[in-house]
């Protein structure tokens, strides 16, 4: 737009007392502009910007609470109160984090664009662990699997006796199906009867596992846990198997808690107020 455009338009907006109103009423900070008007920035331009912001994202909680705990320290030296902490919000449920540096109090609200986001990953493990979970597999397919992550692995049987792996995987590979049929036949003066019964049975030289232990660190960053998966067997012409997390919900939030704890106890208290849930500025 040109000068002489743009005066004109300034001219008019006094005139008629547009532009007082608008001033006045978002505390000098908007100002009414023409349909079509572009507004460009020209901190590019400039040596330095108009103020600090900017994201980390990261996957590793040591170098969150690092670098939280070093940038809340220097919004602090830098003119906020004491008593005035960075914010760091916690969803366990998802396991990520947020850290505002710049959101500022109800007074003197900032901008909120200066943050640090964590978002914990699942380990390999883990992810494999939860891949098998309730899907029904051949023998080969989880005797190889059992072998594949013997290290981390224990079998035992329904009394919880640990049995040697590489019997689980000799009884997982031998498994026989076996039918055998029964008939009855009952003759009356008025009728007669007949049935017969097929029972399916699954028969194998060495003793199945009834449990898996599954023994891995889930999260980056969480301690080692040990999930214990029951072992299913369904006959039928071909055996399949089938593995279940025992009690996986009850997992799922002893780590939620663990990364919560985790967290308040690496960042520091004196600069920083941990929080569960999420907020948007």
């Amino acid at each position: 737009m040109e000068k002489q455009a743009l005066e004109y338009l300034s001219a008019t907006l006094k005139a008629n007392g547009a532009l007082e109103a608008v001033l006045e009423e978002s505390c000098h900070t908007a100002i009414p502009l023409p349909e079509g008007v572009k507004i460009e920035s020209l901190e590019r331009f400039m040596p330095l910007r108009r103020r600090y912001r900017g994201e980390l994202t990261t996957t590793q909680i040591d170098q969150f609470a690092e670098y939280t705990n070093q940038m809340a320290g220097e919004v602090q030296a830098n003119g906020a109160e004491p008593d005035v902490t960075i914010p760091c919000f916690v969803d366990p449920e998802f396991m990520t984090a947020k850290v505002f540096f710049d959101l500022g109090t109800i007074e003197e609200p900032g901008h909120g664009d200066h943050t640090a986001h964590l978002k914990l990953p699942k380990t390999a493990a883990f992810q494999e662990l939860l891949g098998k979970d309730g899907r029904a597999m051949d023998q080969k397919e989880l005797a190889e699997w059992l072998e594949d992550w013997a290290p981390q692995l224990e079998a035992t049987n329904e009394e919880g006796t640990a049995l040697p792996l590489p019997s689980a995987v000799a009884a997982v590979r031998r498994i026989t199906i076996g039918a055998k049929q029964e008939t009855t036949s009952e003759d009356k003066t008025f009728g007669g009867r007949r049935s017969a019964m097929s029972e399916i049975e699954a028969q194998n030289k060495d003793t199945l596992p009834a449990f898996i232990e599954f023994t891995c660190e889930p999260y980056h960053g969480l301690p080692s846990r040990t999930f214990r998966l029951r072992v299913s067997l369904i006959t039928g012409e071909t055996p399949r198997l089938i593995m279940r997390i025992v009690r996986l919900e009850h997992h799922q939030e002893d780590m939620a808690n663990e990364f919560r704890e985790k967290l308040e106890h690496e960042l520091d208290g004196q600069f920083v107020d941990t929080f569960v849930g999420n907020f948007k500025p």
